[in-house]
């Protein structure tokens, strides 16, 4: 079976598929699937990685000056290009038009939301979709009674005359996948390389929202204290040349995301010692949950959301002000490692994705097995 993802185009996102898409596209392939990614980007491109094909259609830039139309069209191409098997659609751009495109062709299509954001508030004007999942954190559901994958009280392939409650989706909260993210990964190569007594990991798009000149002031004020660190910013986007100039002659070290494994990826958040994460929303929220099950203590500001719990030593959420975060990185760092690095672990325990991505692999499989044989 071939399954296509469609990731969010909604949204200015960070180059390439997200560590949740990649995992998932591991534990399909696993399973002896075939899985495709589309993702937006500068230019129309076809890569092979080691959780499946991304495929890029051109979202940026100049593709924006007819708006957003013919973005939603040209997803539909690049599906009907790979003649899937199975879709899954984490976009609210083009999520009706694939709806519309998943029911002329009888092709069974998950749509992929994030209840605790807004994602649900346009349900009415969607059709087509065979079912219709949740994928908020775990933290989103922390007062509900429902369970996991419950099913929804009404078909999702009826148009929603209103947004439903979180109660009548299927779930498979986000998470992450603690086998490849482990304190196992830790590289004593690449640690050896930085020569510091504190490494500290910034994982974040390379852009305004991101934040990374945050990350780059902190390391600034340490090293003219005559503090031995060592900052790595790891990530893409347009802002690299203009920080890379900014930190001339500081100990920052830029990595690009784009093109590291997933468990490359890991390794960098294992060997750090502290993360600092400046993202907010889901994004921060999802690089944390990297951090912490890579074993590496984390400091998240009250934009991060949902807000995640610690086991005491684990990190601190404080406030997006550079002496804020400072001092909790001091916090941190005062605590022996092994006792942080053993809190930061336990706090992303409850958090594992594997679950989550059986239901949604189980999912696909049921809607496959239910297609008439003359349809398969």
């Amino acid at each position: 079976m071939h399954i296509a993802h469609v990731t969010s185009f909604f949204a200015a996102a960070p180059v390439g598929p997200s560590s949740a898409v990649r995992s998932r596209g591991l534990a399909y392939r696993a399973a002896g699937h075939e899985f495709s990614v589309i993702v937006p980007g500068k230019e129309a491109s076809v890569t092979r990685a080691e959780f499946g094909t991304v495929i890029t259609v051109p979202a940026r830039g100049r593709a924006l000056a007819r708006g957003f139309v013919p973005i939603a069209k040209a997803v539909r191409r690049a599906l009907a290009s790979l003649v899937p098997d199975q879709i899954e659609v984490a976009d609210r751009l083009s999520a009706r038009e694939i709806g519309s495109w998943a029911k002329l062709h009888r092709v069974p299509a998950i749509y992929l939301i994030d209840t605790s954001s807004n994602d649900a508030a346009h349900l009415h004007n969607i059709d087509g979709y065979d079912r219709v999942v949740s994928v908020a954190p775990l933290d989103h559901y922390r007062d509900s009674r429902a369970s996991p994958l419950e099913p929804s009280e009404r078909s999702a392939k009826e148009p929603a005359n209103a947004s439903p409650p979180d109660d009548e989706f299927l779930r498979a909260p986000a998470g992450i996948n603690l086998e490849i993210f482990s304190p196992l990964r830790h590289s004593s190569s690449l640690r050896d390389s930085s020569d510091a007594n504190l490494v500290i990991l910034c994982a974040t798009p390379l852009t305004l929202a991101g934040l990374p000149a945050l990350a780059i002031d902190l390391v600034k004020r340490r090293s003219a204290k005559g503090e031995d660190v060592h900052l790595v910013i790891l990530g893409d986007g347009p802002l690299r040349g203009r920080l890379e100039r900014s930190a001339v002659g500081l100990p920052v070290q830029f990595l690009g995301a784009h093109d590291l494994t997933l468990t490359e990826r890991a390794e960098v958040f294992a060997t750090a010692d502290i993360a600092v994460v400046t993202l907010g929303n889901h994004e921060g929220h999802a690089v944390a949950l990297e951090s912490l099950a890579s074993g590496t203590p984390v400091v998240t500001t009250s934009a991060c959301g949902p807000s995640l719990t610690f086991v005491d030593g684990g990190g601190l959420c404080v406030e997006p002000d550079l002496n804020q975060i400072e001092g909790a990185i001091r916090a941190l760092e005062v605590q022996p490692v092994e006792n942080r690095r053993n809190a930061a672990r336990s706090s992303s325990l409850i958090h594992d994705c594997a679950a989550s991505e059986r239901d949604l692999l189980a999912l696909h499989e049921s809607l496959h097995s239910s297609l008439p044989r003359n349809a398969r």
